[in-house]
This record gives C-alpha cells, sequence and structure tokens, in this order.
C-alpha cells in the first residue's frame, strides 16, 4: 500500500501511527515523503546527540553543509535524513547526497563557473572537501559545516551528549584518512537552545537499545517537527495580519503584501516565540531570538517556504489535499 501525502510539505511523512507502534496489525504502508535514512541507525555514527541541534539550525537557516563518511549508502541516508528534520521548510540550496568527482563542482557553484549557492552534499574522499573549502575561502563565503560520521566500521556503543573536548580539534576524525593542513570546524553559531527533557529521553533509548530501538527515528523527528512548527509559528501570524491587503495575481495565486522584515522583527518583539533561545539573561536571549528570524527572512529557505505556503492555501481552496492510499 503506498500512502501518498497531499502536499510534499506536510511534516513526519512516513512516521508509523502509535497503533501500529503498539503491534497492532495492519498493512504497513509504503510513504512517498517518507526519508531514506533512520535516526535509529544515523545517531550512533555522530560526535553526540547535541549535533542534531546544529544540523536543525544550518539547514533551518539554508546554510551550508558537507556530510563525510567513508560509506556512500551512509552519506546519503544521513543527508535524506537531514533535510527532512527542518521540514515543512524546504531547503533551498543545492542537495547531492552523494558527489563522487570534482567536475560536478562547477554545476552546484562551488569551483567557479556558476553561482555561489549553498550546499547539501555528502561525500566520501576527504580530499574532495579539502578542495570544497578552499574553494569557499577564496570566494570569501562561508565555510560550510562538516558532518563527520564514524564510520569506522563500527558504531560507538555510547554516543556522547555534547562532543568531547578531544573531538572539538581533532583533525583527523575516526576511521578517515584526512589531508594534512585541514582543520577540524570552528565552534558554530547556536540560537536554539537545546532541549534537555529531549536529550535524556533520547540518551536513554539510545543507551538501552544501543541505538536500534524503533522509538529513537519518530522521537527525533516528532520533536524537531514541533520545535520547526514554533519557530514558524510567530510568522504565520504576521502573515495572518497581512490577510487584508493579500492580492491574488493574474494566475490565480494567493500573494501577501508588503512583508517588512523591520515590522515582522516588531511584531515579534511584542508576541514573542515559543522557540527557547540561548542566552544567560533575557537581553541575550532577545537577540538571539531577532538575529535568528533575521537571518531565516534573509535566506532563500524563506521564500522557498513562502512559495511553499501559497502553493498549499491555494490547493485547499481548490479542495485538492484529500487524498487515499493507493493499494
Amino acid at each position: 500500500m503506498l500512502d501518498s501525502a497531499p502536499h510534499a510539505g506536510f511534516p513526519l511523512q512516513g512516521l508509523p501511527s502509535l497503533g501500529l507502534i503498539n503491534g497492532e496489525k495492519r498493512p504497513i504502508p509504503i510513504y512517498a515523503y517518507e526519508p531514506v535514512g533512520n535516526w535509529a541507525k544515523l545517531i550512533s555514527f555522530m560526535p553526540s546527540l547535541s549535533e542534531l541541534y546544529i544540523v536543525f539550525e544550518k539547514l533551518l537557516l539554508c546554510e551550508s553543509m558537507v556530510v563525510l563518511a567513508k560509506s556512500p549508502q551512509l552519506c546519503f541516508e544521513f543527508v535524506s535524513a537531514a533535510k527532512d528534520l527542518v521540514r515543512p521548510v524546504p531547503y533551498a540550496g543545492i542537495v547531492r547526497p552523494y558527489v563522487i568527482m570534482q567536475s560536478d563542482f562547477v554545476a552546484m557553484g562551488i569551483d567557479g563557473g556558476g553561482t555561489p549557492r549553498p550546499i547539501l552534499i555528502g561525500i566520501t574522499n576527504p580530499f574532495l572537501l579539502k578542495r570544497i573549502i578552499a574553494s569557499v575561502e577564496q570566494s570569501g563565503r562561508n565555510r560550510p559545516h562538516v558532518i563527520y560520521l564514524n564510520d569506522s566500521g563500527e558504531a560507538l556503543d555510547v554516543v556522547p551528549l555534547k562532543p568531547r573536548r578531544s573531538q572539538r580539534h581533532q583533525k583527523s576524525p575516526p576511521g578517515l584518512d584526512m589531508p594534512g593542513a585541514m582543520d577540524a570546524n570552528n565552534p558554530p553559531k547556536r540560537y536554539i537552545k537545546t532541549d534537555s527533557t529531549f536529550m535524556k529521553e533520547l540518551d536513554a533509548l539510545v543507551r538501552r537499545d544501543g541505538g536500534t530501538s524503533e522509538e529513537v527515528g519518530p522521537l527525533v523527528r516528532r520533536h524537531f517537527a514541533e520545535l520547526a512548527a514554533q519557530f514558524l509559528s510567530p510568522i504565520h501570524r504576521y502573515l495572518a495580519t497581512k490577510m487584508s491587503s493579500s492580492v491574488i495575481s493574474p494566475g490565480g495565486n494567493l500573494q501577501y503584501a508588503n512583508f517588512s522584515e523591520t515590522e515582522f522583527i516588531k511584531s515579534l518583539s511584542k508576541h514573542g516565540t515559543a522557540v527557547n533561545l540561548r542566552g544567560q539573561n533575557p537581553i541575550q536571549r532577545h537577540k538571539a531570538r531577532d538575529a535568528l528570524y533575521s537571518l531565516f527572512c534573509r535566506s532563500p529557505n524563506f521564500y522557498s517556504w513562502l512559495d511553499m505556503k501559497l502553493s498549499l492555501e491555494k490547493e485547499a481552496a481548490a479542495g485538492l489535499l484529500s487524498h487515499a492510499p493507493i493499494k
């Protein structure tokens, strides 16, 4: 049975229902928009559980990220699962689950000849990573965040909550032969506070079942789907106030007129957000909040998400969002 969601922008595609998790017997559907990767497997190769929040923020803001592992399959699965974390925000950069040749860089705007765009790619050759970093630094662009997956043949028995101090400065991740003169990632700028309750629950599941629990994947996807919804809620609220000034284009598409980042930030200051921001005091948290939303509104992801939102509203108005599984 094929279960095709009414729209690709719907979050949590491919999550089994609670009845199926609890053992209820029913046909197992195949989900059209389900990510290839499963966090129950992928987490065991990550440097730490908190890296999930870095992945979420980088992709939410449409920043570049490179996944480096020894296995092409692991690269492919991680890129698929990572892109799913920020759903329903469509990642507006170039997505290549597995890149094998430097000749592909030109088409992606990495190595001259094209318009630079954010990238989300997987690679297994550390020398390709060195070339990517050199090209980005020469052009003055921000360096991509690199996810080093511990694909040395055995998954980690225990995945730490945070990166160990030795991991923060290592130049050769386990199982990867890195070329010389390659520095580790600089500490990434973080805005969203890590949810300690979620982390403890995830850590307990991973430790209990060695990362094989069927509960791990749904837990991770539901948590970040809720986080994405909380993040988008103030923007939905602001856009709703603009409905009176919305217009219908000649093609019949609803468009929001006169979006103003300045006005939105004022609205955000007034109404707030349910997202917990980092900072030791309210002033620091407010600065982190405004910076996070400003970066999102200026990123290609904002326009990608807005197009998706308009598409959903148009299809909903036309009654096109109902569906039935295909048997």
